[in-house]
């Protein structure tokens, strides 16, 4: 009998397997696509490394020469000013590099599940997991994969659900729970010949801000020549252009001075691609002899590159309890609970932060700006968001909203946007407890 099926062969799938194998624990990767696969361009938070270097992945990070990134950049309307944020003014603990990495995911997809092989998971690539097996009593005991044109039945000790986006196991059980405020839409290409802007920021991820409810534009370097551009906006903007992608991409991208400049010589490469479905959770993360990671148990609003971030700690976290499952012969649903706490904790915490950024959007630079809160922004945008009980700087953007709601004829009050912030989903609490 195997001892864990990993379910897909993403980041979340390929970190997984590598905390698994360097805890001796046997363990196969199902994968469905035939990588390289087409993916988004990303930026990665600081605290990335962090697990890289855990799972002795940074030196193929520099071998590969991704374009490092110092830090971030926000730019206003008009195009006549921004905002600026380098990762080294906030040292994080077991990080030594004052930079992460922008990405080309195809790429990095590809390098994590090589990595993943060489420290001892057997991978399988193009075989795609029909559905999760369960016995009369409830528990998770392997899988139906289809390799080739023949179904076959594996046992399994544990499953760990790692299909990303498809939620396998969110689909099957009926768990999966559309995010209530979140619906994003956003249309995005490479491009040659991007303006990156001055050479002490031309690497760093640059936000754009939007005249539209909720919208933004983000630049993402690839290597030295290509650059990721993206446009977002609630999926009620995207589809008043019925159809015509690259004309929204244009209206809105000449919509910001700066932006308009970045894009006055590019030349675009490939296709433009959408992406929407923006948030979920599911209603639970583990099971009896079952655990989700990734984007397979929540994905937020990728604004704040929060989507990989999440994968690595699912992944380092979950693998945690799995050793420890090992160890005591317990694969109940109560044994792996500790790490579904931990983790709806910390994304909570990224959550919290976005929706508070969408309800400022150009008014998020002033806690930029602010010698007070400054070192705790940069905090959460490194990533670090984990066993935190009390995350200031989000109580003091509240007490700011409310300021200028509660101010009569306040100045700032039509830079708001509508998004609400009061009552936190269930899935979304802040608490441990």
């Amino acid at each position: 009998m195997n001892q864990v099926i990993i379910i897909g062969g993403g980041p979340a799938g390929s970190v997984m397997g590598s905390y698994l194998s360097l805890a001796g624990i046997k363990n196969i990767i199902l994968e469905s696509a035939i990588h390289p696969r087409p993916h988004v361009g990303e930026s990665m938070v600081t605290s990335s490394t962090r697990v890289y270097n855990e799972i002795g992945f940074l030196p193929t990070m520099e071998k590969e020469g991704f374009p490092h990134k110092y830090g971030a950049s926000w730019h206003d309307i008009k195009g006549t000013g921004a905002s600026h944020i380098w990762f080294d003014e906030f040292p994080q603990e077991g990080i030594s590099q004052p930079y992460t990495y922008h990405v080309d995911r195809g790429k990095l997809d590809l390098l994590l599940l090589k990595h993943a092989e060489k420290l001892g998971s057997e991978v399988y690539e193009g075989v795609t997991v029909k559905q999760v097996l369960f016995d009369e009593h409830g528990y998770a005991v392997g899988v139906r994969a289809k390799f080739a044109d023949q179904e076959i039945d594996l046992p399994t000790r544990m499953i760990v659900d790692a299909s990303g986006r498809n939620t396998l196991l969110g689909r099957q059980l009926g768990i999966k729970k559309k995010d209530p405020i979140f619906n994003q839409y956003a249309v995005h290409a490479w491009f040659e010949n991007v303006k990156r802007g001055e050479p002490d920021t031309a690497d760093f991820i640059h936000i754009y801000f939007l005249p539209v409810e909720r919208g933004w534009a983000w630049q993402i370097p690839i290597n030295d020549h290509i650059t990721s551009m993206g446009i977002v906006a609630e999926k009620e903007v995207f589809m008043e252009s019925k159809g015509d992608i690259e004309g929204y991409f244009y209206k809105y991208a000449n919509s910001n001075e700066g932006l308009k400049m970045a894009l006055s010589e590019a030349r675009r490469i490939n296709e433009f691609k959408q992406e929407g479905d923006y948030s979920y959770s599911m209603d639970k993360f583990v099971g009896d002899g079952f655990m989700l990671i990734g984007d397979a148990a929540r994905f937020v609003d990728p604004i704040f590159s929060s989507g990989v971030s999440i994968a690595l700690y699912s992944a380092k976290y979950g693998s945690q309890f799995i050793r420890q499952a090992f160890e005591t012969g317990d694969f109940s649903e109560a044994a792996f609970k500790p790490y579904e706490m931990k983790m709806r904790a910390g994304v909570s915490v990224w959550y919290e932060f976005i929706r508070l950024y969408y309800k400022l959007l150009p008014l998020f630079t002033h806690f930029i700006q602010s010698k007070k809160y400054r070192l705790e922004v940069l905090r959460l945008l490194q990533g670090e968001v984990y066993d935190r009980k009390e995350v200031p700087v989000l109580a003091a953007m509240r007490q700011y909203i409310e300021t200028v709601e509660k101010t009569e004829n306040h100045l700032l009050r039509s830079k708001l946007t509508s998004i609400p912030i009061d009552d936190l989903p269930e899935f979304t609490q802040l608490s441990q407890d």
